[in-house]
């Protein structure tokens, strides 16, 4: 009886390598990365289940890593240029998570939107003059993870996060401006080495906000978590409406 049940689960075993297999049981076989042929683009929107590593180059290319069973239900679209990649292999009950990653090379990124809860990185400075990094769900309730991460290095003349969920930002480089709107939410942003001749700030979240102004630091802080700069600038305007305190660590 012991034998026929081994039988069974091998003979099981092998029905899930496939592509046609339902989510739940599929494998994801082998490991692979194909190109995407996509019309130009200057915002992405990365939705639930896929990581993103960005890299600066002077030719647009889009690739997707993932196991060679899971190609099927992984896409990357543009729309009104707009990158939109999605992974609908959601259920996994026997293969590991987190294995599918998108990698964009470009020469201009304006707008990165994060709705999954892996991570956002990049692959060496990006140097694009205005970015925007978001992970909120108020102007756009499809959105709605807003738990995953930001790793990026940038030389930038302006970059702005919009946040109103949990997610975590680490930001190093340069810019001429950083401007910091938390709407709601315990999101932590981590940007003292991201050296910023100004720096913007509505906060409104219970976590801390780290900076690195140069010359002016500006705006409100309205909730419970505080403002820290490791650099006092000569130009200081932040009213604490709250709980929340503007914090120097100079």
């Amino acid at each position: 009886m012991k034998g026929k049940w081994l039988t069974y689960l091998f003979l099981l075993l092998i029905a899930c390598n496939g592509d046609n297999v339902p989510d739940c049981f599929q494998n994801a076989g082998d490991l692979v990365r194909r190109i995407v042929d996509v019309p130009e683009f200057s915002k992405i929107t990365v939705f639930e289940n896929l990581q993103l590593v960005l890299v600066d180059g002077a030719e647009q290319k889009v690739e997707i890593e993932t196991g060679e069973y899971l190609f099927n239900d992984v896409s990357a679209v543009v729309e009104d240029g707009r990158l939109i990649v999605r992974n609908e292999n959601s259920c996994n009950y026997v293969r590991d998570y987190g294995l599918t990653t998108i990698y964009v090379t470009s020469p201009n990124v304006s707008e990165i939107r994060s709705s999954t809860g892996f991570p956002i990185s990049s692959d060496g400075i990006l140097n694009y003059p205005t970015l925007s990094l978001i992970a909120e769900s108020f102007n756009n309730p499809e959105t709605e993870t807003t738990d995953g991460s930001f790793d990026l290095e940038v030389n930038a003349s302006n970059v702005s996060i919009v946040v109103n969920g949990i997610a975590y930002f680490k930001l190093r480089g340069n810019t001429n401006n950083f401007n910091v709107t938390v709407a709601a939410g315990d999101s932590r942003i981590e940007a003292e080495n991201l050296v910023s001749e100004n720096v913007d700030l509505n906060h409104r979240g219970s976590n801390d906000v780290y900076v690195n102004p140069q010359e002016r630091i500006s705006g409100v802080i309205r909730g419970t978590g505080d403002v820290i700069s490791i650099n006092r600038p000569p130009e200081i305007e932040v009213e604490e409406l709250y709980n929340g305190r503007l914090i120097f660590q100079d």
